[in-house]
């Protein structure tokens, strides 16, 4: 039982959750390389470009989430409904949570859901997590994480990370619509890009979450007393969505990103090929854990590739793409029904649009390579996790009778879900426009004309 006294000396001092206590096989994984690399991969990737603040970094998130799971299994064994053991496996699942995430985090996944070797892994699928399966692949194999856990508790930790049909409440604690980890990175993210948007009641939360059974499964539900403070948790996903996971410059830099990584891979880039290409590989490992944000950044505004290098030292100095072409994808922006059909299925980096990037480019005298044709979706964003969705239909609401309903079926909320969940669309245009970047500048007729030309070149070829 020693082991699992918490030393107040150790304790976290966070801004978000206060002093977070930390067991002894906690601090010793916090120690190992492999999880002092997230100090140097940040949330937000490039946000802090627009939210000078958002510097916070994976490594202080997964002990805020490791914090607020812990919170959630202490409330659960009040009720008798997780035990000692659970709670421990379920605080370090939490802890491992996220070690598998590459450079720039979510952009990082995308790169690699594009790229891995499917000769090695098979097929995986569009929604494939591939960090999930990077962290669930270093959980078994590391050295150092193996020489602080046992094979038992190595085993527990991958059960709880692993992806399964079935439902699980632990499971539901560490990745799911009503997760620690969305409640940390709300809070977190809100906090450190100086916004208020992403503020909700997380006491109440944890004060109401349940267990409910059916059958061979079990949901981390809520009681029904915490049902406002849930829709808190809604509308503080939704105001944090469009205030700064969609931010125009966020969205920029993502794509840039995007795109760089696609180009060093297509031209043979030595580092990013061994980085984005997992084949389950020792060697692949290595590679991986040696990169970061800075590391690779650096690395890829050095490339020998002209256009690579190009658009890695543009993200070092911040001279951003520009958006030069915004269409809403409704019948004030796109009135054939056809053509918005056609659009909202268009993919990032597919042939559809390198084809309207070609003609872009043409006509505006820049290499298509620096053109980006975005399809931005607020129920489907493009370089986001799936995981991130706080979907309705998943949450369980245990009313005053004892019965499950659906979040989006309860009565008294009255946050429309559509917002949260639908599929508001956009085609969104980047390209480099360093004039537009002197403030003085007047740019009003020029940046009228380029969306024009660029509406114009997009719907007749869509149609």
């Amino acid at each position: 039982m020693a082991e699992r006294t918490a030393d107040p000396r150790k304790a976290v001092r966070d801004p978000i959750h206060g002093l977070i206590p930390r067991y002894p096989e906690e601090i010793r994984l916090m120690s190992t390389a492999v999880f002092q690399r997230l100090r140097r991969i940040r949330q937000l990737a490039m946000a802090y470009l627009v939210y000078p603040g958002a510097l916070h970094t994976r490594f202080d998130h997964s002990v805020g989430t490791m914090h607020v799971a812990g919170r959630i299994c202490d409330r659960l064994e009040e009720f008798g409904q997780i035990n000692e053991r659970e709670k421990r496996i379920v605080r370090l699942a939490a802890l491992l949570h996220d070690v598998g995430h590459g450079p720039f985090s979510h952009v990082s996944e995308y790169v690699l859901s594009r790229h891995y070797n499917r000769q090695a892994l098979g097929e995986l699928g569009s929604q494939a997590k591939i960090h999930e399966k990077v962290t669930v692949h270093l959980v078994r194999e590391n050295a150092e994480i193996a020489s602080n856990l046992s094979t038992e508790d190595r085993q527990a930790v991958m059960e709880l990370l692993e992806e399964r049909s079935a439902r699980d409440f632990r499971r539901d604690i560490i990745s799911s619509s009503l997760d620690a980890d969305k409640m940390d990175y709300l809070l977190r993210d809100s906090y450190f890009a100086g916004v208020r948007y992403g503020t909700f009641d997380l006491e109440k939360i944890v004060d109401a979450c349940r267990v409910y059974k059916s059958g061979g499964e079990s949901y981390l539900a809520l009681d029904h007393e915490g049902v406002y403070a849930f829709e808190q948790l809604a509308m503080a996903k939704y105001h944090m969505s469009q205030q700064v996971y969609f931010h125009r410059i966020r969205a920029i830099t993502d794509a840039m990103l995007v795109r760089g990584l696609n180009m060093a891979i297509r031209v043979g880039d030595s580092v990013a090929s061994a980085l984005f290409q997992y084949d389950r590989s020792s060697r692949f490992l290595e590679t991986y854990l040696a990169y970061d944000d800075e590391r690779l950044l650096r690395a890829l505004s050095e490339s020998q590739h002209d256009t690579v290098r190009d658009v890695f030292s543009r993200l070092l100095d911040r001279r951003l793409f520009k958006l030069i072409c915004d269409l809403p994808l409704g019948p004030e922006g796109v009135p054939d029904a056809v053509a918005r059909d056609r659009l909202a299925r268009l993919e990032a980096e597919s042939e559809s649009s390198q084809a309207l990037e070609e003609a872009i480019g043409a006509n505006l005298a820049v290499d298509p390579d620096l053109i980006i044709v975005n399809r931005w979706s607020v129920g489907n964003p493009t370089f986001r996790s799936a995981s991130d969705r706080l979907d309705p239909e998943e949450i369980l609401i245990v009313d005053a009778d004892g019965r499950p309903r659906k979040a989006s079926d309860f009565p008294d909320l009255s946050f429309s879900f559509n917002t949260t969940t639908g599929s508001r669309q956009r085609i969104q245009v980047y390209a480099p426009r360093d004039q537009w970047n002197d403030p003085e500048a007047q740019t009003g007729d020029e940046r009228d004309r380029c969306h024009q030309a660029v509406k114009a070149i997009i719907l007749e070829r869509i149609t």
